[in-house]
């Protein structure tokens, strides 16, 4: 792993890695996945809330925590788990942590292309 950064913003590469047995292109792929599937993600998150469609809000975002912890995306797995607690409380006043989520989306999608720029001697 010499080669690669322990992390880039919003992701732990070292961490992500560690749980996947050090297999570089899986986790390349794994991200390029995320990328395709999930960027949207936060502006349907976003949507729902203001719809105050609470199960969708718990839906999407239940989804986003699972993939975003094991791609091991801290910061965005972190709000996610905020948000995830707060919902299982019935507690709705979780406008810091929408408010933080485009960001900490934007931030892990930069990283992900960062990362598809890593190489592969795998």
């Amino acid at each position: 792993m010499a080669d690669w950064p322990s992390e880039l913003p919003g992701l732990d590469i070292k961490t992500a890695l560690s749980q996947l047995g050090g297999k570089k292109k899986l986790y390349l792929r794994l991200l390029g996945m995320f990328e395709d599937s999930h960027q949207e993600d936060v502006n349907r998150l976003l949507a729902a809330a203001n719809e105050q469609d609470w199960k969708a809000v718990y839906e999407i975002n239940h989804a986003l925590k699972g993939v975003s912890g094991n791609l091991a995306a801290n910061q965005l797995y972190q709000l996610c788990i905020d948000i995830d607690g707060k919902l299982k409380h019935d507690q709705h006043d979780i406008e810091a942590e929408l408010s933080a989520l485009p960001t900490a989306m934007q931030t892990l999608l930069n990283s992900i292309t960062e990362a598809s720029q890593l190489p592969l001697e795998e």
